[in-house]
């Protein structure tokens, strides 16, 4: 976003100080908080947002959010990780980072993982990005309406950059675009910031990220549509713990919005050697699961908890195959699994359904029939092998020998009474309440706290 100038001489002092350090020359005590090894902790799996597995990631970060003087990194894929090719230093937002994305006339850079597929300035250096060469009437659209955060040729209006303008100051002389609210990342909000740029110019802005001329020409030069630039306060950026960079949980994790989205920072490192060659990893508000055949999917919440009761990945529901959904009645959700289903609603909580007796239930027309929705899990212990659940409306039963029938239905409207569990005569008395395939795997070391157990870590 166009250029804030400081008309301050004191800058240039401190910025040679942030130089100086950045290139090894007696680095200061404010420093330390800073990483200059962006490279190997992206390798490591140490980074907070995902690179989606890109050639070249840049990383601009800085010591703390309302800094906005950044280390700058380019980074590139190097056998089963990713070496350093350059170092520089530059400015952000004069506001430093927004923790995560950021609206107009905030003066902060937005935090995350973005793309870069175009560039613009006075001449083409050689880039493979798609290039624009900025023109008199060269503008990047600020007005709301169909040209807001896009290139365009026209007399433009008032809130509309004008780029030749700009770079005949110096500072749009080449610059990369960072999709911030701009597809193919994200749809385009109208009011929630424009034209954030890895320009020349080193200067504080509005939100782009600058730097010198020749780091700028470089990163032209050497990136390809859909390489990646990473930026944020480094305790925003990066984790201690460590997934597989390359791999599917950290692709999940960065479209859920990584540390500024709902599952918030991780706590663990991935864990390998599950079920099926699967792996986990665990976040503030859940984890993310994965497995060769069922993918990498968000576990969290109630639904968590009704799977860690059915012995997560180890007992009779598997993986999950779906993230949680919405759209039931009464605000309902639910999520698919290998081996059923989870559905959580209102008044009822969480509870799977699965085999033959979700097959009746299906029948039934699920939660918008009369049975409404589970309250409890299905349980055993009945005679011949036999196996219940209650629902709202009612209950269903199931034998080897009679299959799955329905047992006192109740009126599907609300408020309807719930059913109970069957008399003491009908069940075996030795058996405690679980599913019906007997597992008791969920009481097995943190499993109660919605946790997995101890394997091998990468």
């Amino acid at each position: 976003m166009m250029p804030a100038l400081r008309a301050l001489q004191s800058l240039v002092g401190a910025a040679a100080l942030v130089a100086s350090s950045l290139l090894g020359l007696a680095p200061g005590a404010e420093a330390s908080a800073q990483v200059y090894n962006p490279c190997a902790r992206l390798s490591a799996g140490q980074v907070r947002f995902s690179a989606y597995g890109a050639n070249r990631v840049t990383f601009a970060t800085a010591t703390d959010r309302g800094s906005d003087v950044v280390a700058i990194t380019g980074c590139v894929r190097s056998g089963t990780g990713y070496a350093q090719e350059w170092q520089d230093w530059g400015y952000v937002g004069l506001k430093g980072f927004a923790a995560g994305g950021t609206w107009e006339d905030t003066w902060k850079s937005p935090s995350g993982s973005f793309s870069i597929t175009e560039a613009l300035g006075r001449r083409n250096p050689g880039t493979a990005l798609g290039y624009h060469t900025v023109k008199p009437d060269s503008r990047w659209g600020g007005e709301r309406g169909a040209t807001y955060n896009q290139y365009f040729e026209g007399a433009g209006g008032e809130s509309d950059e004008n780029l030749f303008s700009l770079m005949n100051q110096g500072y749009y002389e080449q610059a990369a675009v960072i999709n911030y609210n701009r597809l193919p990342d994200m749809p385009t909000v109208q009011g929630a910031s424009f034209a954030i740029f890895f320009h020349a110019g080193r200067v504080p802005s509005a939100g782009c990220v600058s730097t010198s001329l020749a780091t700028v020409t470089r990163l032209l030069q050497t990136d390809r549509p859909g390489d990646r630039i990473i930026m944020g306060a480094v305790d925003d950026v990066f984790t201690p713990y460590s997934s597989n960079p390359f791999g599917a949980i950290s692709a999940e994790y960065g479209s859920t919005g990584g540390t500024f989205g709902r599952l918030g920072a991780p706590t663990s490192n991935e864990v390998v050697g599950r079920r099926d060659g699967g792996a986990y990893q665990l976040f503030q508000n859940g984890a993310i699961n994965w497995s060769p055949q069922a993918g990498a999917h968000v576990s969290q919440g109630g639904i968590r908890s009704a799977w860690a009761r059915n012995g997560f990945e180890d007992g009779p529901l598997g993986y999950p195959t779906s993230e949680e959904t919405g759209g039931l009645p009464g605000g309902g959700v639910y999520q698919m699994y290998q081996g059923g289903a989870i559905v959580w609603g209102p008044g009822a909580g969480a509870h799977a359904t699965r085999g033959a007796i979700r097959s009746a239930y299906a029948a039934l027309g699920f939660e918008r029939g009369p049975l409404g929705y589970a309250v409890s899990d299905e349980a055993g212990g009945l005679r011949g092998g036999g196996a219940y659940q209650l629902f709202q409306g009612g209950a269903l039963y199931w034998s080897p020998a009679t299959g799955a029938h329905l047992s006192s239905a109740r009126s599907a409207a609300p408020g309807r009474a719930q059913a109970t569990r069957p008399g003491p005569s009908a069940i075996r008395p030795a058996m405690s309440c679980g599913s019906a395939a007997g597992s008791t795997s969920a009481t097995r070391a943190g499993r109660s706290t919605g946790r997995h157990p101890p394997a091998r870590m990468l």
